[in-house]
């Protein structure tokens, strides 16, 4: 075939990835003087100028301006609200466990004939030191735009509940109270909860509850612009994560999770702020929120089904969705059609069963060869490049990295699959690699059926462009209509394959590149009879095809990402004073130290770090004046031994007014069973000597008084219990300039902060 012909096939298939990636972004913002019953995203930014003006981890001054503010609006939207202020306990994350005082915002628009209630959730919470614009003021403003437009229009059937909660970043904490104690718990039939992990991208619904199906239809139905994929729960129950809607999964309530995840490199940082936001996510995040509660406000919610399905996006705003119970007969037919493929090209000569075989191994050395290339880059990057060195999760240009690596895998696989092809044909090596797809079919099939069209549909359309327009040819030379077959056949499995890589690199940043890497030179396995027509497997010319962008996007990537004042540096300090010991020090967990923050560390004194900080690795430890500071207190409430069990009663409090406790038992005692602010903990059979970490909690929210905390242990003599407290900005006694404007404290669970320990033996 022609040069011209090569041209346009590469011109037609980059086209095709373009436009798929280009469809991965969220709408246009719409302006505040839209009708009243639209979401606006200008209007929600009223909004985001009050929520997000401070930082309100649970228990700070800004946390309460952030409930009394949403208590007001709710009020004036003439929606009745309540605090639901609770202690709660939870065990999921493990020792130390996470407590803490909620204040839950709950308000209820009632439905003219209510069947159950629609719960539109988001966490009003904040971490320390970060605005929140993002995560997770945009929800929350979302949340009170799409109430007021509910309210423009006339009542819905069901009542709508909005559930500000508490504490989700201390473990999820307020949707725990609500689930474990709200009276209204037990009326919601549907929720929907809003969550972000950065300051930007598209929408996506990453997760849901039990019996999906219906409100993954409901979904694409009626939502303008969908991004939804049963490939996201999969993936997301596997890593682990959770949010609010977690509590209303294991109560077994349906429900849709949503989250932005795109400019995470200022996600849980002091540039989370509204400057920083794009307002086309919280667009996208109130449209979702308000057609849903319009239209799950309408249907009857007490019969609703309880089947799971498979779904993702095509072309646009497409959603397809079938039964879960389909998945395994449609690999079976799949399967069938790879079959008879690869029976025709043995017919034919082009590719034999060993070959085949030999394709997969060389398709498998492909893939680690790609991810190896890229992971190392990554690696490198991440050690010299002076930007790289001090991010946590990915630089602020991320998109030109993101570029850059995507090419250099596609490269590293093209070069890979040129170097087979002088000892393998290009059927066997096509075959080979859509073999490794079958198999991971097959698996996902049976071990996570909802991941299954992944691998389906993008395996059954190569397999038909593969079947005509190259084996039906034979040896004959490819002409412009097998050419045309091939990239009509590329469309479906560009549409649906070609975001995972994109998806891949937004969600694990740089450095877990090889994963998305290795998804890159997944997806390229798709395509290897496309290398071929435009010359991959005789020239290296495809291979510097995607080399050299690859290196200008590098070299942009790597000039551009400087420090400024609205992309801060991250740099740790922290002040941690030892009241038994009577000795402070800075602490620090940054590898790089900018100038500012290493004045506290003068290299002739640097220590190595004795400090205990949970959460966090501290690398350097360095001396610091004592300073007067109240210690945390313990007094004794009840002690009493019966039986080789010790009963202590203790009250526990901040003498400073913290609002942040660390409690731990620091000997080597046995805890048989606490209770801490009232709620009960067991641990009779497992003991000490079966736990990884010392026993304790932390408390966020902690009151002015204090809390008691009982715990019964076996009696052993005496026990040691450490108290630390928390409060989130550094002595300014002690501060002898401000740190510039271009340079930002983090990672929030250190930085900024001032902690106090005292122990007590009992």
């Amino acid at each position: 075939m022609r040069w011209p012909h090569r041209l346009a096939v590469a011109l037609a298939l980059l086209a095709l990835v373009a436009l798929r990636i280009a469809q991965l972004t969220p709408p246009p913002v719409v302006p505040a003087s839209a009708p009243p019953e639209v979401f606006s995203a200008e209007r929600a930014r009223a909004h985001l100028e009050q929520i997000a003006a401070a930082p309100r981890p649970t228990g700070s001054a800004g946390h309460r301006r952030a409930r009394d503010y949403l208590l007001a609006e709710l009020e004036r939207l003439g929606v009745p609200a309540e605090i639901q202020s609770t202690s709660v306990l939870s065990r999921m994350w493990g020792l130390p466990y996470d407590a803490a005082h909620v204040e839950n915002i709950v308000a209820r628009l009632r439905g003219a004939d209510s069947t159950r209630a629609v719960a539109l959730v988001a966490h009003y919470d904040s971490v320390p030191g970060s605005p929140g614009a993002g995560d997770d003021g945009s929800g929350v403003a979302a949340l009170l735009e799409a109430l007021r437009a509910l309210r423009s229009g006339a009542p819905l059937r069901n009542d709508v509940l909005l559930l500000f909660t508490d504490a989700e970043e201390g473990g999820i904490l307020g949707g725990k109270a609500f689930m474990d104690e709200h009276p209204l718990r037990g009326e919601v039939g549907v929720a929907l909860n809003f969550d972000a992990r950065g300051a930007g991208g598209v929408v996506a619904m990453f997760e849901t509850g039990p019996g999906d199906a219906w409100p993954v239809r409901e979904l694409a139905r009626v939502a303008p612009y969908p991004v939804a994929s049963s490939l996201f729960p999969e993936v997301a129950r596997r890593m682990g994560h959770s949010t609010d809607l977690s509590v209303f999964k294991r109560a077994g309530i349906p429900g849709l999770n949503f989250a932005f995840s795109d400019g995470a490199a200022h996600y849980h940082t002091p540039s989370d702020t509204l400057s920083n936001l794009d307002l086309r996510s919280v667009q996208h995040a109130g449209d979702y929120a308000l057609s849903l509660a319009r239209r799950f406000g309408e249907l009857d919610l007490r019969g609703a089904g309880r089947e799971d399905a498979v779904y993702f996006n095509t072309w646009g705003a497409h959603v397809v969705a079938y039964p879960i119970a389909w998945a395994t007969p449609i690999s079976a037919l799949v399967a069938c059609l790879f079959a008879a493929v690869a029976a025709a090209a043995r017919a034919r000569r082009l590719a034999s069963v060993g070959g085949i075989f030999a394709g997969l191994l060389a398709f498998l050395a492909m893939l680690l060869g790609a991810a190896a290339a890229v992971g190392g880059l990554a690696w490198g990057l991440r050690r010299v490049h002076p930007v790289l060195r001090v991010m946590p999760f990915e630089p602020y240009n991320a998109p030109a990295y993101r570029v850059a690596l995507a090419l250099a895998a596609l490269a590293a696989a093209a070069a890979i699959y040129r170097a087979f092809r002088r000892r393998l044909g290009a059927c066997d090596l096509a075959l080979g690699a859509l073999l490794l797809w079958l198999l991971l079919l097959v698996a996902t099939s049976l071990a996570m059926p909802g991941a299954s069209f992944y691998f389906a549909w993008p395996l059954a359309f190569a397999l038909l462009g593969l079947a005509f327009a190259t084996i039906r040819r034979g040896d004959a030379p490819p002409t412009a209509a097998d050419a045309a077959v091939l990239v009509a056949a590329a469309a479906p499995s560009v549409a649906i394959a070609a975001p995972g890589p994109y998806l891949f690199f937004v969600a694990l940043g740089l450095p877990m590149a090889a994963v998305a890497a290795l998804a890159v030179a997944l997806v390229f396995g798709l395509f290897l009879p496309h290398a071929e027509l435009l010359g991959g497997g005789r020239a290296r010319s495809l291979s510097l095809g995607f080399a050299l962008p690859g290196l200008a996007a590098l070299a942009v990537a790597c000039t551009s990402g400087g420090f400024t004042e609205a992309r801060p540096r991250p740099a740790s300090l922290a002040y941690a004073l030892d009241g038994a010991a009577g000795r402070a020090h800075w602490l620090s967990a940054d590898r790089d130290l900018d100038p500012w923050t290493a004045s506290f560390f003068p290299a002739e004194r640097a220590q190595a770090p004795s400090f205990d900080v949970p959460f966090v690795t501290l690398t350097r430890q360095g001396e610091a004046p004592a300073l007067a500071l109240a210690t945390p207190s313990l007094t004794v409430l009840g002690d009493a031994t019966r039986g080789g069990v010790r009963s202590l009663r203790l009250r526990v409090a901040s003498s400073r007014g913290a609002p942040w406790l660390l409690a731990s038992v620091a000997s080597a005692t046995e805890v048989l069973r606490a209770e801490v602010d009232g709620r009960r903990v067991e641990e009779r059979g497992r003991g000490m000597r079966a736990m990884t970490a010392r026993w304790g909690f932390t408390y966020m929210g902690l009151p002015p008084g204090g809390i008691e905390w009982s715990l019964d242990v076996a009696d052993s003599g005496p026990i040691e219990i450490r108290l630390v407290d928390q409060t989130y900005e550094l002595p300014g006694e002690l501060v002898r300039a401000p740190r510039p404007r271009e340079i930002m404290g983090a990672p929030y669970r250190l930085a900024d902060s001032t902690f106090v320990s005292q122990s007590f033996w009992l």
